[in-house]
């Protein structure tokens, strides 16, 4: 079974016990590693059985993946931020984006101020590219929310504000594993119970898994990368539950009030 999943450490510690056999598995796994914008794109064709998708792509896909309800990216107490080298007024910006599938893009096309221009650019180069002018401002959620002060940016815009003024008490859905509704009902139960596992595994060796992790990530520094993927490795990851499917009902049903996407069935396996 193929699974696609992103290089961000968080991701690789969920997928470690399955990837270096450390525990049994019902299927023999190969993985794809790309960024989240090109998984995105890859997704609107079904591409990987397993895969890894932000919000607005699951979307487009919904009636070709379902979401699983292990693996999925919560902000507790955070999410995604918009940094810049100066106070500026962001109705006159280039805001550099990840992507516009990605959930932080449609986050910050919900709760602020249109830009005067969106600038595509990968997400590991949005800081760069503020820094060197390319961009007036960017969109950050991975380990760059732990280092942007010390590279001299500000915080000009805090999604999770926005998002828990409207949604109190909710997590910020953010990133989605789904599963290919080609496979079948016992397929999908298997690769459940060998994420789940993989999950735990990981969790119980945690030293290991950060380490696997480490050739994947952006920093060498294995502290600022536990802080990282504990951000995202929480009580939601193994199983999202109730209060997760409801986060993901009220992430879609403003972007519906908003036209930013069409009505569509959300499918949790």
């Amino acid at each position: 079974m193929k699974v696609a999943h992103t290089p961000d450490p968080d991701d690789s510690f969920m997928f470690y016990g399955m990837f270096e056999k450390k525990i049994p598995t019902h299927f023999d796994y190969d993985q794809v590693i790309k960024d989240i914008e090109a998984l995105n794109q890859d997704a609107l064709s079904a591409k990987y059985e397993i895969t890894a998708m932000s919000a607005p792509a699951y979307a487009r896909t919904s009636n070709a993946y379902h979401l699983t309800s292990a693996g999925a990216s919560f902000g507790i107490s955070y999410g995604p931020i918009v940094v810049a080298k100066k106070e500026i007024d962001l109705k006159e910006a280039v805001i550099a984006t990840p992507g516009e599938l990605t959930s932080s893009h449609n986050l910050y096309r919900m709760f602020m101020p249109p830009p005067r221009q969106f600038k595509l650019i990968r997400f590991d180069q949005i800081v760069p590219a503020v820094l060197d002018g390319q961009a007036d401002a960017g969109i950050i959620i991975h380990d760059e929310q732990l280092t942007y002060q010390n590279k001299g940016l500000i915080k000009v815009g805090d999604l999770y504000s926005h998002w828990s003024s409207y949604a109190p008490g909710l997590p910020i859905p953010l990133g989605f594993n789904a599963a290919s509704s080609k496979l079948s009902e016992k397929e999908i139960n298997g690769f459940m119970d060998d994420f789940r596992r993989s999950i735990k595994y990981g969790l119980e060796n945690e030293n290991d898994a950060l380490r696997y992790s480490m050739k994947y990530a952006r920093y060498s520094d294995l502290e600022l990368e536990r802080k990282f993927v504990k951000m995202y490795v929480n009580e939601l990851t193994p199983d999202f539950g109730e209060k997760g499917r409801k986060a993901i009902q009220k992430y879609f049903e403003r972007a519906w009030e908003m036209n930013l996407m069409q009505k569509f069935r959300i499918n949790v396996v």
